[in-house]
């Protein structure tokens, strides 16, 4: 009788630590923007001709614009990016490319290559973080350092249908939105376009994970894209 009420009573302490547990865990609160509807209502126009599936968002300070770099003209893709600030060379207007389709971008802007998720399984989020997690704030131009000395960010691949809108929600996520709002984001603007939806999290998530790894990175984008933008 003994052994069976100490039982009980292991399993009702560890039931209400549990349910403590669950009740005190920290909540993530996510910026606003991360909210699909209302990171719609940032989107601004675009005035540069011959560019494919563009969208440009008013993130606080921060223009961030996706497009489809590969099949665009280079030429005016840097247009795009000049209407904002002034660049150095090594900074190649704070345009990331991630596909090898076509040599101008290649070469004017920061290229780095992965595979298309398209019919991927989640697996394929591993190659993500391996090829990309120094953009985000390690190296020399980074997505941070564009930020922060020009207020200007763009990306995509070649169609902006696959690799684009995955790096896109990386990037969100790496700010501070979880990796389910990140996705429906980038699903919702371009589409999911055959790129299953836990392959895309998955992507999301390694994004999240480089933020977590990188507080003060994390902090400092998304000071930037939650101080409003002088008028």
């Amino acid at each position: 009788m003994f052994i069976r009420i100490a039982a009980m009573v292991a399993i009702a302490s560890t039931v209400s630590f549990s349910a403590f547990a669950k009740r005190s865990a920290p909540k993530v609160t996510e910026p606003a923007y991360c909210n699909y509807d209302a990171f719609k209502k940032l989107e601004r126009g675009n005035n540069v001709p011959n560019i494919k599936r563009v969208h440009v968002f008013q993130v606080g300070q921060l223009t961030l614009a996706g497009l489809a770099v590969g099949q665009s003209q280079a030429t005016f893709v840097r247009t795009l990016a000049e209407q904002y600030s002034k660049y150095k060379g090594s900074e190649k207007s704070c345009v990331w490319y991630y596909n090898d389709g076509n040599d101008e971008a290649a070469e004017m802007f920061n290229q780095r290559y992965v595979s298309n998720p398209i019919f991927k399984s989640e697996k394929v989020a591993d190659e993500f973080d391996s090829v990309l997690k120094n953009i985000f704030s390690k190296d020399e131009t980074s997505m941070l350092s564009c930020a922060q000395d020009h207020k200007f960010i763009a990306m995509g691949c070649d169609g902006q249908r696959h690799r684009g809108p995955s790096v896109f929600a990386m990037l969100l996520s790496y700010s501070g939105c979880s990796p389910e709002s990140a996705t429906n984001i980038a699903n919702k603007v371009w589409g999911t376009n055959f790129v299953s939806t836990k392959t895309r999290t998955a992507i999301a998530r390694k994004g999240w994970e480089i933020g977590n790894a990188d507080p003060a990175g994390r902090a400092a984008l998304q000071k930037i894209m939650t101080t409003p933008a002088v008028k």
